[in-house]
């Protein structure tokens, strides 16, 4: 019975928004810093911004799950695989799904980044949206965003995105458009500092803010916070492997809504 209220909740939010597309849960090792990845240099947190990818990285898989406020009818799933092109670009694919026994969303995207200057990284995706809902029907739509990143001092980046800038109309319902801006300060291997403000314009503005301590190379610790109509906590960690794998749980509190654990597998080749 709250997993049916909680449900019902979450998609009447939804109506009275007019919006379909939901804000995607991120992958493990980025929810433990409350989202803030917009402005994070690596991508081991995924890709928060395609102008990452202008660092012409490896081959990187990542693949991850998670249980929205563990309702267990609820399925939502990651997949990303990463490649650098040449020495100043590189180019990935993302899977993104969720899905209740009443509404199912996917997401499809191709990224492309690539550095123009020094100091300087720009990039973009293409994005394949499809929502169904049962006796509502389906609806697809196609989008794009585009990232910048700057390493502005030695040791901050500044990093801004902003997704679905044209906010697409779809039958009744709007693409959300979402900007994001942030930077992030790492003064050593072992501390990472990361804020991140996103406005979705549908919705109020959030305040998201990540910190990450690695006390060895092969274990990381995280916090992090999103602030918006209500604060929620994150916390997760990470291990490192020798081979290239690395191994990250994290988590995030709704005061409301509960807990929404999950866990993500990364290699590096």
């Amino acid at each position: 019975m709250k997993h049916f209220f909680l449900f019902c909740l979450a998609f009447i939010s939804l109506s009275v928004n007019a919006q379909v597309f939901m804000r995607p849960f991120d992958n493990a090792a980025a929810m433990g810093m409350g989202g803030a990845n917009v402005a994070l240099s690596g991508l081991s947190t995924g890709i928060g911004n395609e102008a990452q990818l202008g660092k012409s990285p490896k081959l990187q898989l990542m693949a991850g799950t998670a249980i929205p406020y563990t309702i267990s009818g609820w399925q939502s799933a990651h997949f990303q695989g990463i490649l650098g092109i040449g020495k100043s670009g590189g180019a990935a694919v993302s899977v993104l799904h969720s899905a209740t026994e009443l509404y199912r969303e996917q997401r499809f995207e191709l990224s492309y980044g690539r550095q123009l200057g020094e100091k300087f990284y720009l990039g973009g995706t293409a994005q394949l949206m499809h929502s169904s809902a049962n006796e509502y029907g389906s609806n697809t739509a196609a989008g794009f965003s585009i990232g910048i990143l700057a390493h502005a001092l030695p040791e901050v980046w500044i990093g801004a995105k902003i997704q679905n800038p044209l906010q697409q109309q779809i039958g009744d319902y709007l693409a959300p458009t979402i900007l994001r801006i942030g930077a992030s300060w790492q003064p050593s291997d072992l501390f990472l500092l990361s804020l991140e403000t996103e406005k979705d314009l549908e919705r109020p503005l959030q305040m998201k803010m990540g910190i990450e301590y690695r006390p060895s190379q092969m274990f990381a610790i995280r916090l992090g916070t999103r602030a918006g109509n209500v604060a929620r906590m994150t916390f997760g960690l990470g291990l490192r492997l020798n081979n290239g794998t690395s191994i990250d749980v994290g988590s995030e509190w709704h005061p409301v809504l509960g807990i929404t654990p999950a866990a993500m597998v990364y290699h590096r080749f």
